[in-house]
């Protein structure tokens, strides 16, 4: 028994000033003119101004985020795929019609709750593509979108869906590749 009091006691010995001083480290802000009350200096939580920003990688499809896609684009293409997760398709103006509705029965199985997008790019034709991927408790599906910019406004294209996948095939498959924005030396 008294090998285990001193155990603790030695354990409460090396934690406590841990916490203690731990409060009081203090590092340079941005500027480098002041002191901020958190251990990681600004500058190494986000991207410099010269450095492109990293965003997370979908295992999948890839690089998520704009691409080289225009904010119009981008900002239309996020009003698509949240409209066809939440099934409200009221908001999303589509060259052709019929293709909401094919679009949202393909995704009936997978009943996706979140997306990820990706990719964006401009095509040669004039069309902005993004890679997407829907996510439901048991299945994915991957895809592509196309949105078309005409009469001033955006429309959607094609969505053009690949088969539902199950959750746990190729789980393994990819190693985790993340990449947040913290750097550490």
């Amino acid at each position: 028994m008294s090998e285990f009091r001193i155990i603790f006691l030695s354990a409460i010995i090396f934690i406590l000033p841990v916490f203690i001083f731990s409060q009081n480290i203090q590092s340079e802000d941005s500027a480098g003119n002041g002191y901020t009350d958190t251990t990681i200096p600004e500058i190494l939580l986000r991207p410099a101004r010269t450095e492109s920003p990293r965003y997370p990688r979908d295992r999948i499809i890839g690089t998520l985020g704009q691409g080289t896609a225009p904010d119009g684009a981008w900002n239309y293409a996020n009003v698509i795929l949240s409209a066809l997760i939440s099934g409200t398709l009221g908001s999303v103006k589509a060259v052709d019609a019929d293709l909401l509705g094919k679009s949202l029965a393909a995704l009936t199985d997978v009943e996706p709750g979140k997306y990820h997008i990706g990719g964006g790019r401009t095509e040669e034709d004039g069309t902005v593509s993004f890679l997407v991927r829907f996510l439901g408790r048991d299945q994915w599906m991957t895809g592509e979108l196309y949105i078309l910019f005409r009469n001033d406004a955006w429309y959607l294209d094609d969505l053009v869906l690949e088969e539902a996948q199950d959750l746990n095939e190729g789980k393994d498959a990819y190693p985790y590749d993340f990449t947040p924005y913290e750097r550490f030396f």
